[in-house]
């Protein structure tokens, strides 16, 4: 996963008062004080994609058995 977010300390996302230190990829252990340097927001992580819900699922086989009954009428069945 190459992430936009550059590497860096971060105010920590467990709300400690303390930043913990962004690999680019992940949170890591490292933690120090809280810098008097002016604070950057912490990285937001994208939730992986969960896939289709009940809803999105029932939707897309409403449209393959519509699809599949319209190639069954137009080919004389």
């Amino acid at each position: 996963m190459n992430s936009q977010i550059p590497s860096g300390w971060y105010p920590d996302p467990s709300g400690l008062n303390c930043e913990r230190f962004w690999d680019g990829q992940d949170w890591t252990e490292q933690t120090r004080p809280v810098s008097i340097l002016p604070n950057r927001p912490p990285p937001q992580i994208k939730p992986a994609n969960p896939g289709l819900d009940s809803s999105e699922k029932t939707l897309l086989v409403v449209i393959v058995a519509l699809i599949v009954l319209v190639a069954l009428f137009s080919s004389g069945y």
